[in-house]
């Protein structure tokens, strides 16, 4: 049996009322309110019914409302009213419709906006109600993979726990690192300066050293609210108000999985103060939005019609796997002893990265996808399953991700391997096969379990009799971010990463042995032991300590002096 946090809807409060469209009741709510409830919503802690009235009176009938609702319904938990999907959806209705709203607004009532903001967050909730609603069922291993995926993917770029700040500030740190990575991709080659010249100009940037000393301000800025718990934003010089305006729009459509916000992670409350709508989509802007600046000008560079997928397939390669990854695995790898891959005449079948210490073998395979907000939102398990195989297994006829790295175990085990003569020698190696993923969004609980399924069942039916899992480990699923994250840590020794993925399979395969009369105190040791399997890797290594240093050397250069 899975908990999850009940989230109220309407009906559930106020069954009695006839429920009207959510417009009405952000159309009765007062300016500064209906402008201010987006910024807010970044806070912590949040509101909930029994702390969202300043009227006593209604404070109190909300709470009796609440609790007879839940002991009818036989609900432990106490349920919540704010989440972060229910705001950002709410900030999309607001800034949709947003001239409509505030147009001749004069209500000064503040009772009556507090009761109709908890009502349109009220209405909300049962949008996101609908594709998490899994009910109490028992469940096995298989079925709670498919419902954490499920619950979490739709999700997972704005936080998947209850504090964010390590997640945020792994994400920052991360973002800033990959920038850099990209200003000095497009400025490897003269080929690319259009793509860089495109870049800044779209930030109304005059060169791209104006624009990173914008996006470091920016982000240290951002991290500096997040922990002071402030949402608002008031540039100090005309400059940055130009950075600014580039992050915020004045016309917002609704779109699946809040396109629309992430391309414009600011909003103007007037012409000298900005809000912030998500602190994560503020910081995604520089890395995940920025993509799509590039693809408009590599398609009009090369007279693409906008659907074209060229650039991606470009940038896959060229930066993701063969400047990013290998640079970043260069550094994990780096001392002399380790054999990287020799080249071969031929390029079928190579894995995107490989590394060998004595006899221990790591195989990487890179992934770089996008995924079809319609998919993402979805919360279809089916539709979402079928992406993961077309993308991390099998292509049509063609083998990717999983499918590639058991070739190259096929050609291992088969003393075939054309990029490493030695291994072809050798009957006693270890085989670490690593699927390693651009976007967090995969880095959800009961992923890397599914992915390992359907691996496991590959390379068996491949190998036959010669599978052997002492030798051939598990599917590592691993996101480019932790490996960044992490890497201060990999880079002082050549097993730290071993060790890592070690723990994760052990941690994996960890069946609880449960005793107990008691059968609440049971299905909740099955929950935690679920729980424990399906953890990604980046949940593992729960003991490490970022070396704080290294994020604040990021902002250096636009600190004060």
């Amino acid at each position: 049996m899975i908990k999850t946090v009940q989230r109220l809807e309407f009906e559930n409060v106020f069954p009695e009322e006839q429920q009207k469209d959510i417009l009405e009741y952000l159309g009765a709510i007062s300016k500064f309110l209906l402008l201010d409830i987006i910024g807010f919503s970044n806070t912590v802690p949040q509101f909930n019914f029994d702390n969202f009235f300043n009227n006593q009176d209604v404070q109190w009938d909300v709470i009796q409302r609440v609790t007879k609702y839940c002991k009818k319904n036989n609900i432990a938990e106490p349920p919540e009213v704010v989440s972060r999907e229910a705001s950002l959806r709410l900030a999309e209705i607001i800034l949709t419709n947003r001239e409509t709203l505030l147009e001749g607004n004069r209500n000064d009532d503040k009772d009556a906006d507090e009761i109709n903001i908890f009502k349109a967050f009220l209405i909300i909730n049962k949008e996101v109600n609908v594709k998490q609603n899994f009910g109490n069922e028992k469940v096995n291993i298989d079925k709670m993979a498919d419902m954490l995926i499920t619950l979490s993917f739709s999700s997972a770029d704005i936080g998947l726990y209850s504090n964010t700040d390590l997640e945020f500030g792994k994400l920052l740190y991360t973002t800033i690192f990959k920038f850099e990575f990209l200003l000095s991709f497009l400025s490897s080659s003269e080929d690319y300066k259009y793509l860089e010249k495109a870049l800044y100009r779209n930030f109304k940037e005059e060169n791209i050293e104006g624009l990173n000393a914008q996006v470091k301000l920016f982000l240290g800025t951002v991290l500096k609210m997040k922990f002071d718990n402030s949402y608002k934003l008031v540039p100090a010089k005309s400059k940055h108000l130009r950075f600014l305006n580039t992050l915020a729009s004045a016309k917002i459509d609704e779109s699946e999985d809040f396109t629309n916000l992430k391309n414009y992670p600011l909003y103007k409350v007037d012409d000298a103060t900005f809000s912030i709508i998500d602190y994560f989509f503020a910081v995604d802007k520089f890395f995940k939005s920025v993509r799509f600046i590039l693809k408009d000008a590599f398609n009009s560079h090369h007279n693409l019609q906008p659907r074209d997928g060229s650039f991606f397939s470009f940038f896959n390669t060229k930066f993701s796997e063969e400047f990013l990854m290998k640079r970043v695995l260069d550094d994990v790898f780096h001392k002399k002893y380790i054999v990287k891959r020799q080249e071969a005449e031929t390029k079928d079948n190579e894995p995107d990265y490989y590394a060998r210490h004595n006899n221990r073998i790591y195989l990487f395979e890179n992934k770089d996808i996008l995924v079809a907000a319609g998919i993402k939102s979805s919360s279809d398990i089916d539709e979402i399953r079928k992406l993961l195989k077309n993308k991390f297994l099998k292509d049509g006829s063609r083998a990717v991700g999983i499918g590639q790295l058991v070739k190259s175990i096929e050609q291992i085990v088969n003393n075939q391997f054309p990029f490493d003569d030695y291994v072809n020698n050798k009957n006693n190696l270890t085989i670490y096969p690593i699927l390693l993923v651009s976007d967090r969004i995969f880095e959800v609980m009961g992923m890397n379990f599914i992915l390992n399924q359907w691996y496991l069942e590959l390379v068996r039916e491949k190998l036959g009799e010669q599978y052997n899992p002492s030798i051939i480990r598990d599917l590592t699923f691993i996101d480019m971010d932790t490996l960044i994250y992490w890497l201060p840590h990999l880079k002082k020794k050549d097993s730290n990463l071993k060790d890592i993925i070690d723990s994760h399979h052990k941690a994996m395969k960890k069946v609880a042995n449960i005793n107990t009369p008691n059968i609440q105190e049971g299905i909740l040791q099955a929950n935690k032991s679920f729980y424990n399997r399906l953890s990604p890797i980046s949940n593992r290594f729960s003991e490490y300590k970022f070396p704080f240093n290294l994020l604040v050397d990021k902002f250096r250069e636009v600190l004060p002096k």
